[in-house]
């Protein structure tokens, strides 16, 4: 796991190292200290013109004090205050104690050309705290870092590129990186997928925490990555046949999405499980046998807007399916009608695992109290929504910054909850996991049908719910990455993925060799 902090946890680590007798101004001391010796280990100095570009905020005092040092190291440094002079009184002493006779300017005209000139440039002008869209007077100045990053002039980031969000890697106009020195702990925007755009190399520079201090703090959050995977797939045998690789139930699809169940059972047969059963309509069970064939069918009768019945004839039907089955995933495809949340009340009763997505957590918030059903179940529960569905469920606002919300549904003992979106959310009681993985490929209607058919082949293999959610995302974001590495994100499209977790599952297993 990759530890790393929210903005607002990184002041409260801040406010914590403060107590324990480090100050803030000894804070931006080490920051600085911590940007410039990585600079120089990475380009020589003597004579060279840097160019320190520095806010009013605190992310300006690291750069007064890292132009201090840099000075001192042999650099000619010109210091611009781009936003007029420091507004903290953190950042008026770094400030102050540039050596006399310093080059500062608070022209940006001036900055602009000096931009031209440079040898190596400092961004210090925005931090993690920074939010919407650059300020119209500071553009030119920005497409002029831009232009000279691109002209090969090395700029070095404190803390994060200017004009990034630190808590979601968002931005409008930044100034992409060479170097990007994070101050104490990495940020949101530092493991987005997309950092690729704006971080360069990224180094961890210090702001003098005490590791004691460091360990006690209770704002760690955690990233999944490639141990976490491997230690999470469930076991496998050499001597193992199709009974013991498990058996899946999958309840999905109707008229109007037919090719929902295809994406799901397809991936699900990838995903190692031994069997694969769909319940779904004759027309659906057809089209899936066409795509895959080895998926063994039961079929349901319809209702009249063409999805499974919600009857007790085929509901007991489906529970017997069940008996017969190791893990159920239920919902894709499905339409968000009362037969449906008849179906899903029913399979809450049962004990096998189930996880329920799409269809079946829209026909649920039908219910006039969602929540004290799912409390209720008596099975082990994974629930995958996207924002939307969560909304729905609980009766909230999708929100802009995921690192915001309170996930209630998490108090629920037997239900492990993976909201889905650009950084995917893994909760279990205490218990979270943050993915960063995917590309933005995934955007498109249906992966979310293949991850299904991924976390229900290790739930039947016997993973517990929230093992398989950590493996099942970091699979199927891979396997994105993958497929886009040759149809682009623009170009791909769900029903390929399944045809590339196969690559993703040998990538891991020859570089943990």
């Amino acid at each position: 796991m990759t530890p790393f902090v929210t903005t607002a946890g990184m002041k409260e680590l801040e406010r914590l190292v403060d107590r324990s007798g480090v100050s803030y101004q000894e804070m931006m001391e080490q920051a600085g200290q911590s940007a410039a010796r990585l600079i120089r280990d990475r380009w020589p100095l003597e004579g060279k013109r840097v160019l320190v570009l520095c806010g009013k905020g605190n992310n300006g005092g690291d750069g007064f004090v890292a132009a201090r040092l840099l000075a001192k190291a042999g650099a000619l440094v010109t210091t611009a205050l781009v936003q007029g002079d420091p507004a903290t009184p953190e950042s008026r002493t770094a400030f102050a104690r540039l050596p006399p006779g310093a080059a500062v300017t608070r022209d940006l005209d001036l900055t602009v050309r000096e931009l031209a000139g440079a040898d190596l440039v400092v961004d210090a002008i925005f931090g993690t705290g920074f939010r919407g869209q650059v300020p119209e007077e500071l553009e030119p100045l920005f497409w002029a870092a831009r232009k000279a990053g691109k002209g090969g002039v090395p700029i070095a980031a404190l803390d994060i590129p200017s004009g990034v969000e630190g808590d979601t890697g968002l931005y409008h106009r930044c100034i992409p990186a060479t170097l990007t020195v994070c101050m104490g702990a990495r940020k949101p925007a530092h493991l987005v997928n997309w950092a690729g755009e704006y971080l360069g190399e990224l180094a961890v520079g210090s702001i003098g925490a005490h590791p004691k201090v460091e360990d006690a703090f209770p704002g760690w959050l955690a990233a999944l990555d490639l141990e976490d995977f491997r230690r999470s797939l469930p076991g496998r045998s050499h001597t193992g046949h199709k009974g013991t690789n498990g058996r899946l139930l999958l309840i999905a699809g109707s008229r109007q999405y037919p090719g929902a169940a295809v994406m799901a059972a397809s991936a699900a047969v990838r995903s190692g499980v031994g069997y694969v059963r769909l319940a779904s309509t004759s027309r659906v069970c057809k089209l899936v046998a066409a795509h895959c064939p080895e998926v063994i069918d039961t079929i349901c009768r319809k209702n009249s807007r063409g999805g499974i019945l919600g009857d007790q004839e085929t509901v007991s039907a489906l529970l017997g399916a069940a008996q017969g089955s190791d893990a159920i995933a239920m919902g894709c495809g499905l339409e968000a009608d009362q037969d449906t949340l008849a179906i899903v009340r029913a399979f809450l009763r049962q004990e096998k695992p189930l996880l329920l997505d799409a269809g079946a957590l829209t026909a649920l918030a039908l219910d006039p109290d969602p929540l004290a059903l799912l409390a209720e179940a008596r099975c082990p529960l994974l629930l995958t929504p996207h924002p939307g569905e969560y909304a729905r469920l609980t009766g909230t606002a999708p929100e802009h910054n995921p690192f915001d919300k309170e996930h209630t549904i998490t108090g629920k003992t037997k239900i492990t909850l993976l909201r889905k979106g650009w950084v995917t959310g893994i909760f279990q009681g205490e218990k979270q996991l943050w993915h960063f993985g995917g590309c933005d490929g995934l955007a498109k209607g249906g992966s979310g049908d293949v991850l299904t058919g991924i976390l229900g082949g290790l739930l039947a293999q016997g993973a517990e719910p929230f093992q398989a959610a950590q493996a099942g995302v970091w699979l199927h974001g891979r396997a994105a990455w993958l497929c886009a590495q040759q149809w682009s994100c623009r170009g791909m499209v769900p029903s390929q993925l399944a045809d590339y977790l196969g690559a993703a599952f040998l990538e891991a297993e020859q570089e943990e060799g």
